[in-house]
């Protein structure tokens, strides 16, 4: 039973041999045909370098504070929290590593940067306005309802067809030309743009990074200006209050002066109470109306950019000869692999 085993392994291992000798000869044979495919592959390869256009690659690196809480102002926030206020301090978790990625290519922040005014060639416009003039899409939509779309920044203007352009350059920009990614070992993020106009691929990223840093602020300092908002409210209102009580006093005063009635000494004392307790909250308030200020200022900012693009940028570029040695090569492959193919199935047929 050995034997026969291995006479059989001595057959399939001379099969193998044999077939990997008749595919040299096949290959060494159609060598001719193999260099003519492999040389026009590679002029069409030259010729696409030719054509393609050049890209531009822009990067902007940045950190994230994720210690941005109200750390550093426990004692004035627990001062605070005495008199039932909640200075805030929201904690950045929402901006982590983890999510910071989704929330720069999310649609609403993406969309928003291309309403950013930028200048390009010259001309002040919005990035959006310049995104579709160096595509050329204007020329493509000649003859159509939307020859003559532009775009404003008010978004309550726009109408269906503008949707449904912003939403296509989305897709666009957000599938091959805006990209972020993760330093290893480091909370240091990059956010990168490529684009074939140099001036566009700039302003965008710095538009994203921009975008951010609003939302941001928006969201990290939401709890801390309602909390101002509400104080600055509050200290008007007591102000006012205290400024009555006050005049109500020096008016009783003056009413009653020389007068020594042990009624009129208890309304006096009531009027003189109000006032100073009234004093005493005012004081108070606007005690905490400066922290909430200080808590709110503390809060900014999330984003603290490392490297900002500038110009030039780096361009991308394949090189005709590169191209064409590339294009060779996997030419020559392709056809060898059709040619092996073919005479497998012929063995096989035979």
């Amino acid at each position: 039973m050995s034997n026969s085993t291995t006479h059989h392994d001595d057959l399939r291992l001379k099969d193998v041999i044999l077939k990997l000798i008749s595919i040299k000869q096949l290959l060494l044979q159609k060598k001719l045909k193999i260099i003519v495919f492999s040389v026009i592959f590679g002029l069409l390869g030259s010729f696409y370098a030719y054509f393609k256009k050049e890209t531009y690659e822009a990067h902007l690196t940045f950190v994230i504070d994720e210690s941005q809480e109200s750390g550093g102002l426990g004692a004035l926030s627990g001062m605070a929290s005495q008199f039932g206020f909640n200075l805030g301090g929201a904690s950045s978790g929402t901006f982590s590593q983890t999510n910071i990625q989704e929330i720069i290519t999310s649609r609403r922040v993406v969309e928003e940067a291309l309403l950013k005014r930028g200048i390009i060639d010259g001309k002040e416009d919005l990035l959006i306005n310049h995104h579709i003039a160096f595509n050329g899409l204007r020329k493509k939509w000649k003859g159509t309802n939307i020859e003559n779309l532009y775009f404003t920044p008010n978004r309550e203007e726009f109408t269906l067809q503008h949707d449904s352009i912003i939403g296509l350059a989305f897709f666009n920009l957000t599938n091959g030309n805006i990209s972020t990614s993760i330093e290893d070992e480091s909370n240091i993020i990059k956010i990168s743009c490529v684009s074939k106009n140099e001036d566009f691929a700039k302003l965008m990223i710095e538009s994203l990074a921009h975008k951010l840093e609003e939302y941001y602020t928006i969201f990290q300092t939401a709890k801390s200006k309602n909390t101002l908002d509400f104080l600055s409210l509050r200290a008007d209102s007591v102000l006012l209050e205290l400024k009555n009580a006050e005049y109500r006093y020096a008016s009783y005063k003056d009413a009653n002066f020389g007068v020594q009635r042990a009624k009129g000494l208890l309304e006096e004392i009531r009027l003189k109470r109000d006032v100073e307790i009234l004093n005493i909250m005012y004081g108070e308030i606007v005690k905490n109306l400066e922290i909430s200020k200080f808590t709110l200022l503390n809060n900014k900012p999330l984003l603290n950019i490392i490297d900002s693009p500038t110009l030039p940028l780096k361009v991308n570029k394949l090189s005709i000869v590169l191209a064409f040695i590339l294009f060779s090569i996997l030419g020559s492959i392709m056809y060898s692999f059709i040619l092996i193919i073919k005479q497998i199935i012929n063995d096989e047929m035979s």
